[in-house]
């Protein structure tokens, strides 16, 4: 019967017939020698070569190929008189040292052995042992190894010769597969009669001697590391971690005060000589956003591990496989994690998500925010995106994952990397492992502060129903107009539009118009409450002063609430309103581009103005709706009174309470109810009165700190008081200005 090839089971050649023939199941052990007074040059036997003692070349050495080689680096130096040590190092002249080099070269020459004896350590004093390294050969040995090592990246397995330096991380830490290939072997080898003994005994020859070379090192090394990662609170030394961190665990780790999970990459053993210091260098990956694009990627960053001494509980490392965590808290974290994983995935799926925000921004100044946000995936391409306090590095080498290679991906016992396109890859094909590796920070728009901001996962919320929120100065049928309008701009059905020219007049605007404070800017917040939806308030500051910044400045606000599904407020917007002058062309541009961009939003846009009287005639044509506001009156400030104080009693019950004389005098008093208070400054007067009684508190030292505060009538009067003194003297003034226009 034919010989078989072992490695594809195609009829052997000739060649591959003699290279069993010449490689014997055997280890060649060598030394590499870097002799300081002479030559490089190597020892080899087929025994373990005992570096304390002089080693004698006259050792006798197979000739066939061995199934690996187990290489020692050393450096040497030459035996030398001892009184040339002694005085090697000690100050000389230059004569002095010029004449016992010729000396010991003169020594050197007589003790010299014919040129073509092959240098020995007989004669050679070890000055250093070096790295030991293992030169695999065997083409059937590296074959066994590549079959069970699913991912090491930091270990090459490609070429006809690989290297693995000691302490043989990778084939340690697949030792088990390796061994379960071997009893395999050992099966099909029997059970196999159509085959020659040689095509499979081969391959189990040689992984029986690489197995037989590494049992002592795992006994001696490996078995105790078990034993304390097997106690009942795990622990590690040093020394051991690169055991610990395998490839492809997946891991918590620790990263600038933020707990990720992650999956191992590798683990490096970095020694600076100068300084005698020591650490391990693990890089880790996981998955996250570039804020460009919505696809995932992986980053990888560096967590160090500084030195310690003797044995450290494996939770209390900055990096460590999660199984030792989980089997603490019952898997509670890695819950947690999956969940906030699936958060973020849902954005990357879904789209922009409004949502409230109540935590600190990830970016380098970890500033506090409390408001509403929209979470993204990616911001537009025009956008610069915010500083972030992490650097990583990404990989953009990866392929994106198919449901093919993550179903394949299912019987790994470690998790490989790859990358993530929402547009490719059903979301519900993603594993509890992905979902774990999905970073917290993401991207959003934080709307109070009209910015990108990098946020957390764990600080987002999303928004409930909303609280009571009083109607506002406006009639009940124009109430029931804006809310048909914004019904049907952020519905998600497409909606009709009576404009023959595409993506022209699809949008919708409304023109609020009144005196200061009377509900204009509270019934667009009003609106955007109850409908849900983000509010993008905007004002002049926000729009520039030329027309290019304007047009440009409008695009982008427009294209973002529209993508948003927002509602746009350009509050006070007199200066794109009011009627162009011949005379003023740079505001005639301003207003120009306005309208141009109005034109084809295709969103919800509410306007305010103070100036109706001055409005532009181009502009009447291109709203929507108008409402008025009227001034408000005695009744209706009531109503906003009333508001204000049933806010209190729901939020701060038990804390802050109005007296029963206090309320009777703000709704009530005859003199309290003529004072022409508008909206805004009615809100300022409460807000006031309530920060006098608390100062007021905070004076009174018998007061108990748990003690409720009392706001009295006496706060409110004192306000009342001052906004009369006030509003009399800007009549009084007025008044005084208008006389002497008169006079001209």
């Amino acid at each position: 019967m034919a010989d078989n090839n072992s490695l594809t089971g195609e009829p052997a050649t000739s060649g591959e017939t003699d290279l069993r023939q010449q490689m014997a199941a055997i280890i060649r052990y060598k030394v590499e020698c870097d002799d300081q007074f002479g030559p490089k040059f190597e020892c080899k036997q087929d025994a373990p070569f005992d570096l304390q003692v002089s080693q004698n070349s006259s050792a006798q050495v197979d000739v066939r190929e061995p199934v690996f080689e187990i290489i020692t680096a050393l450096d040497v130096a030459s035996n030398r008189p001892k009184y040339y040590g002694n005085v090697w190092g000690m100050q000389l002249s230059h004569e002095q040292r010029v004449s016992l080099m010729a000396q010991a070269e003169e020594r050197a020459e007589e003790r010299s052995e014919p040129e073509n004896k092959k240098p020995t350590l007989e004669d050679k004093r070890i000055l250093r042992i070096g790295g030991t390294r293992m030169d695999i050969h065997s083409p059937w040995l590296l074959e066994a190894i590549r079959e069970v090592v699913e991912f090491y990246p930091s270990q090459n397995l490609t070429g006809d010769t690989v290297t693995v330096h000691e302490p043989y991380c990778a084939l340690v830490h697949y030792i088990t597969e390796l061994r379960d290939l071997k009893n395999r072997l050992s099966l099909d080898r029997v059970t196999e009669p159509d085959q020659e003994p040689d095509d499979l005994s081969v391959k189990y020859e040689h992984l029986r001697v690489l197995l037989e070379f590494l049992d002592p090192h795992v006994e001696r090394l490996i078995l105790p590391a078990r034993r304390r990662l097997k106690k009942e609170t795990p622990t590690t030394t040093f020394e051991d971690l690169w055991y610990l961190l395998r490839p492809g665990t997946l891991s918590y780790c620790t990263h600038d005060s933020t707990l990720l999970g992650c999956a191992i990459e590798s683990a490096t053993l970095v020694e600076d000589k100068e300084k005698e210091t020591k650490k391990w260098t693990v890089k880790v990956w996981f998955l996250g956003h570039r804020w460009k694009t919505a696809r995932m990627r992986r980053a990888l960053v560096e967590i160090e591990v500084p030195y310690f001494e003797g044995e450290k509980s494996v939770v209390e490392l900055p990096v460590y496989p999660r199984d030792y965590f989980d089997n603490t808290d019952g898997g509670e974290r890695r819950e947690k994690f999956q969940k906030r994983g699936a958060k973020a995935c849902a954005i990357s799926w879904d789209g922009p998500s409004f949502l409230s925000y109540k935590g600190n921004f990830m970016d380098k100044d970890g500033q506090e925010y409390n408001g509403p946000i929209v979470a993204e995936t990616h911001i537009l391409r025009r956008e610069k995106a915010p500083e972030n306090k992490w650097e990583f590095s990404w990989d953009s080498s990866l392929e994106y994952a198919t449901p093919r290679s993550l179903e394949k991906a299912k019987d790994l016992k470690y998790m490989k990397p790859v990358g993530i396109d929402p547009k490719r890859l059903s979301r519900d094909l993603l594993s509890d492992d992905h979902l774990f590796l999905v970073s917290p920070v993401m991207i959003a728009f934080a709307l109070n502060i009209k910015s990108w901001m990098p946020v957390h996962v764990d600080y987002m919320h999303d928004i409930g129903p909303p609280d009571y929120v009083p109607d506002a100065n406006i009639g009940a049928s124009n109430l029931r107009i804006i809310r048909a309008l914004s019904h049907r701009q952020v519905s998600t059905k497409p909606s009709w539009s009576a404009d023959f020219i595409k993506n022209k007049g699809e949008g919708v605007v409304v023109l609020l118009h009144g005196p200061p404070g009377v509900g204009k800017t509270y019934t667009v917040e009003k609106t955007a409450v109850s409908t849900r939806r983000p509010l993008v308030a905007l004002t002049l500051g926000d729009l520039g002063k030329s027309e290019e910044q304007v047009e440009k400045e409008l695009t982008k606000w427009f294209d973002l609430a529209h993508r948003w599904r927002a509602i746009l407020l350009i509050d006070e917007a007199d200066i794109f309103l009011e009627r162009r002058k011949h005379t003023d062309l740079a505001r005639n541009g301003v207003v120009a581009a306005f309208l141009r961009k109005m034109e084809y939003f295709g969103g919800l846009l509410f306007l305010t103005t103070n100036r109706v009287e001055h409005i532009d005639e181009a502009f009447m044509s291109r709203v929507h709706v108008v409402i008025g506001f009227n001034q408000l009156d005695r009744e209706k400030r009531r109503v906003i009174w009333e508001s204000f104080i049933d806010k209190l009693k729901r939020e701060m019950e038990g804390k802050i309470r109005i007296s029963p004389e206090a309320e009777a005098f703000v709704l009530d008093d005859d003199e309290m109810g003529s004072v022409e208070w508008n909206g805004r400054e009615i809100r300022n007067a409460f807000q006031t009165a309530i920060s006098l009684a608390e100062f007021e508190a905070t004076e009174d030292q018998e007061r108990g700190e748990e003690e409720e505060t009392v706001v009295g009538v006496e706060h409110f009067r004192q306000i009342m008081e001052m906004s009369r003194t006030f509003k009399d003297h800007v009549d009084t003034v007025r008044k005084e200005n208008d006389s002497e226009w008169s006079d001209l």
